[in-house]
């Protein structure tokens, strides 16, 4: 299973979701035609672990597991 990180400066916060995850749809998100200018999604990530440590590196100020997929 592979796990992404959204990860969005605007509202300061990092987000690990499942791949399969309808907020994630594997590194797409749900508004396909998404500018990066607020957000960027970062992976994939192959270990659950792996995905935490980059969250932990962009330093936001929210940083946790999708509440709908719950890594």
């Amino acid at each position: 299973m592979n796990f992404w990180v959204y990860e969005n400066w605007t509202i300061d916060k990092a987000i690990v979701h499942k791949a399969t995850c309808s907020y994630c749809n594997d590194g797409a998100g749900i508004h396909r035609d998404s500018s990066h200018k607020n957000s960027e999604w970062h992976g994939p990530f192959s270990e659950r672990g792996d995905a935490f440590k980059k969250a932990d590196d962009t330093k936001r100020k929210d940083i946790r597991g999708c509440k709908s997929c719950a890594p």
